[in-house]
């Protein structure tokens, strides 16, 4: 009798290598649909867990991110204040460098009124009336010398290249300032010392006096000559703040007011080198002389000499104008000490 198949079993034939038998594999349906549902959930959990995982990570990532960008909107803050104080302290400088070069100017006019006061002195004879008239003309010197810095202070004639001051530079601004200041403590001292001597010599032989002469006489025959007709200044040499971007900068020489077509001067007997046109100096001269300085003529109206040209002490290379980076009629005046720029008013004779 045959036996009966039992329709709740399948059959699975696994086949083998080649010369192996074929097997046979009975199970039941419930077991045969239930592996592949297994294996589909244990896939499911697998990707399910991964995706949980990545989430975690990019929500971890993401938070990184947002305190990394924060963290650096603090720095750019930060570094903004502390340019924005940087700049406030570089003005803060310019101004206070600025005060001390006008100090120091004043200063230096009360050491003239000082040396016209010993003049006064020598001449002076014993009687109270002469001393009366010495008096009257050291106040009247005084005076003289009080419009002239008024007449500066509103003088808007004034220009130059624009030499930038960066944040090292304002380290060594301080410093200088401060040599500014100390070297006004020593003018002040030299002065509260100096008024006894002149007092005193006075009282010396005309002998001594005529030889002083002499020597006086000797300097100035070799300083620099005042280059113009005028002798405003409008702005000295030094830091300064920018006329044109109101920030700190370098001024490399002084600005003397005047009026166009205005004659200028050579101050000093010498070579011209240089007569040409450049955007922030306008039409300008340079001239070199036999003791090694340069003096450079900037912002004018018309230029008389060429490259070459021999040119002698008070002769007229040119005329005061308003080219280049100038905000009035003005002569930008410089002088040059082995390729470096130094203070004019060390070199020149303003009563030439």
């Amino acid at each position: 009798m045959k036996s009966q198949p039992d329709h709740n079993q399948i059959t699975l034939l696994v086949v083998r290598d080649a010369g192996r038998p074929v097997r046979q594999l009975r199970i039941s349906k419930p077991l045969a649909f239930a592996i592949p549902a297994v294996a589909a959930l244990s896939i499911s959990s697998l990707v399910t867990s991964m995706h949980y995982h990545s989430s975690q990570s990019i929500a971890q990532l993401e938070a990184e991110a947002a305190a990394l960008s924060l963290h650096n909107l603090r720095m750019e803050i930060q570094v903004a204040d502390k340019e924005e104080a940087l700049q406030q302290l570089q003005m803060e400088v310019t101004d206070l460098s600025e005060e001390a070069d006008s100090i120091k100017d004043k200063l230096k006019s009360v050491s003239e009124l000082e040396q016209q006061l010993q003049s006064l002195i020598q001449k002076q004879n014993s009687t109270d009336s002469d001393s009366k008239k010495n008096n009257n003309a050291t106040t009247s010197s005084s005076s003289g010398v009080t419009n002239h810095a008024a007449k500066l202070s509103s003088s808007p004639q004034v220009g130059g290249e624009f030499i930038a001051v960066y944040n090292s530079e304002a380290v060594n601004l301080v410093q200088e300032t401060k040599d500014d200041f100390a070297e006004i403590r020593s003018i002040l001292e030299e002065m509260v010392n100096s008024i006894p001597v002149t007092i005193s010599q006075a009282k010396k032989a005309d002998t001594l006096q005529a030889k002083k002469i002499t020597t006086s006489q000797s300097k100035l025959a070799s300083a620099v000559m005042w280059p113009t007709l005028s002798k405003v200044i409008t702005s000295s040499f030094g830091y300064r703040t920018d006329p044109f971007k109101g920030s700190s900068a370098f001024h490399s020489g002084i600005d003397i007011a005047g009026d166009i077509g205005d004659p200028v001067f050579s101050a000093q007997d010498g070579e011209v080198i240089t007569v040409d046109q450049m955007g922030a100096r306008g039409k300008y001269i340079v001239t070199k002389h036999s003791n090694g300085l340069e003096t450079w003529y900037m912002h004018l109206n018309s230029m008389k000499v060429s490259p070459g040209d021999k040119v002698v002490k008070g002769q007229q290379i040119g005329g005061l104008g308003s080219t280049g980076r100038s905000t009035g009629p003005h002569l930008h005046f410089q002088v040059v000490k082995q390729n470096k720029p130094v203070n004019p008013l060390g070199y020149i004779q303003q009563d030439s």
